[in-house]
Parts: structure tokens; C-alpha cells; sequence
């Protein structure tokens, strides 16, 4: 298993649309909000994110409390249900997620340990990014990348 990686990521702008539990098509709802971006001409970038407002704790992962969207960049209005929140100075902790859905407390739990080991505190939130890589042959690998935050 790869080590932690610890990268300052400055400012993000987040469009989002909040959901109960962990999403079932979470790329489904991240065209929704690409969609109410495009209409306001504004530029949406990077992979399907789901925010997460607390630690996974010992909630069921239906009782999570989500965001799934995308990074934007301009000043979009909310509206449609989806909400524009804005994090400064974010210093990401994270790790190639292995496993499944369920296994995502044991990723956070083990970047929580490492970042207290390393003297930080972290913050409230975290986030699982969907990526896709391409493999050599053209094919497409999903790949979830899972990030705790940490205050410096």
C-alpha cells in the first residue's frame, strides 16, 4: 500500500449537490451540477468529488452526510439545489483508496493516524476523488483517491 502523500492544494471553489449516504451514481450527480455550471458559463474542472462534512465515525456509510460535484472556478449563483462553498488554504493528506465503499473508514482512520502522527490537527472534512486513468492498452481504470485536510 502507498504512503500518504502530503500536498498543498491553496484554495477550492465547490459546486455541489447534497446528499444522504454515499451516493449511488456519483458521476450522474456531478453532470447535474456540470450542467447548472454550463448554464451560467461557468468552467468546471477536475474529477468527480464527494465532500464529506465529518469523519466516517461508526455511521452506517447510508448516514453519511455528502456533497458530490466539482471544482469550479468564477463566482457561479446557487440554485437547483446545488450549493458553491469555498475552502482556503487546503493541504491535503491522501491516498489511493483500495477497496470498497465499505473500506473507506479504515483508509480515513489510517490518513487521520498519520496525520496526527506527523503534529497536525485535522480538519472537519474530507473528500474521495473518482478518477479514471488511462491504462497503456486505452482503457479506462477507476481509481478513488481519498484526502483528509490538515490545518498547519
Amino acid at each position: 500500500m502507498p504512503d500518504p502523500l502530503v500536498k498543498s492544494e491553496g484554495n477550492l471553489r465547490f459546486a455541489a449537490l447534497a446528499v444522504t449516504g454515499y451516493p449511488l451514481d456519483p458521476h450522474a450527480l456531478a453532470a447535474q451540477v456540470r450542467n447548472f455550471l454550463d448554464e451560467q458559463d461557468i468552467d468546471a474542472y477536475g474529477p468527480t468529488t464527494i465532500w464529506l462534512a465529518t469523519g466516517p465515525g461508526d455511521d452506517a456509510v447510508e448516514a453519511w452526510d455528502c456533497q458530490v460535484g466539482l471544482a469550479c472556478t468564477g463566482m457561479p449563483r446557487p440554485g437547483a439545489g446545488v450549493m458553491i462553498e469555498d475552502y482556503r488554504q487546503l493541504v491535503a493528506l491522501s491516498v489511493p483508496h483500495q477497496g470498497s465503499v465499505l473500506d473507506l473508514p479504515r483508509t480515513w482512520k489510517r490518513l487521520q493516524d498519520h496525520g496526527r502522527s506527523l503534529g497536525h490537527r485535522l480538519r472537519p472534512y474530507w473528500r474521495v476523488c473518482l478518477r479514471r486513468r488511462r491504462l497503456a492498452d486505452g482503457n479506462l481504470l477507476p481509481v478513488a483517491d481519498v484526502a483528509v485536510f490538515l490545518d498547519r
